[in-house]
């Protein structure tokens, strides 16, 4: 049997050598409506203002709109290049601040339909883009589809984006029960909270399920408080880091971003690269033994 898994790993180790070390964080949430693209969008900012080169790949497909947050329009995705139509160069796009973007990522989820050589071609692409960067964000689809597990698994770190409400606390846990086996490390963001005290009682109860029921250890990177500039900052299509820098949520994902960079976590010795990033992408969608 035409074992396709092997062959597109022989690839990717053939035309993918380890380069600059980065850090590949994917952002999911149980639940839609709790702030994840807001969340991915402006701490990209964030961390390309304390001086990190960071690409901000948007793979929700169900709600792809890291782009109308950020107020780029971009007319292409992977699927175009995926398909030869254009470069990975014509779809990675400027976005606020400087940050990168490839929008709409759709090609990420047609992966284990895709032919030898259009995975070729994808691996070939972001062959081309993967020693540019300090971090690649990627944004999910929210909940359990198997599709947006396969993308946080392939990942060695995932933040959990979450609210003080039950439903989005149940939602929350879910996603880390079926994820937790594969990651390194998972962290925990509590949004649109009313004060410290509600967000800490809320990472605590994540932190001490996880620990009980689970045997890991959740990494509480912070919150963000309830703040109406937000959603006046989506309605002007403009990121609310930069419009409103002064604001209260502005102050608190600064902070995020900062313990993102300095704190010690403990991760892997030798930092994930595209190409390891991909092969464990390449191994979610496409079994061993192939299709």
């Amino acid at each position: 049997m035409f074992d396709q898994a092997y062959k597109l790993r022989e690839l990717v180790k053939r035309k993918m050598e380890t380069s600059k070390p980065l850090r590949i964080i994917a952002v999911s949430s149980g639940k839609g409506g709790v702030g994840k693209t807001n969340f991915s969008v402006n701490i990209a900012i964030v961390l390309k203002e304390l001086g990190k080169e960071v690409l901000l790949i948007d793979a929700d497909f169900g709600l792809a709109n890291v782009d109308v947050i950020s107020g780029i329009f971009p007319k292409y995705n992977l699927s175009h290049v995926i398909s030869k139509e254009k470069s990975i160069e014509d779809i990675i796009f400027d976005g606020p601040l400087g940050i990168k973007i490839i929008p709409g990522a759709t090609g990420l989820y047609e992966m284990a339909n895709l032919s030898e050589e259009e995975l070729n071609n994808l691996i070939l692409a972001f062959e081309t883009i993967k020693s540019e960067f300090d971090f690649v964000l990627i944004d999910t689809g929210a909940g359990i589809h198997k599709d947006v597990v396969n993308l946080l698994r392939s990942s060695d770190e995932v933040a959990v984006i979450t609210t003080p409400e039950p439903t989005a606390l149940t939602d929350a846990y879910a996603v880390i029960k079926l994820i937790h086996k594969d990651v390194k490390r998972i962290h925990i963001v509590v949004n649109r909270t009313d004060n410290y005290k509600e967000a800490d009682l809320t990472a605590q109860k994540m932190i001490n399920a996880a620990k009980k029921f689970l045997n890991i250890d959740l990494n509480y990177l912070g919150y963000i408080l309830e703040d109406k500039v937000v959603s006046k900052a989506n309605k002007e299509q403009t990121p609310f880091y930069l419009r409103y820098k002064d604001s209260l949520s502005s102050k608190c994902i600064l902070n995020i971003g900062k313990k993102l960079i300095y704190e010690e976590i403990d991760l892997p010795t030798v930092k994930p690269s595209f190409s390891s990033w991909f092969e464990r992408l390449i191994s979610n969608f496409i079994p061993a033994g192939g299709k």
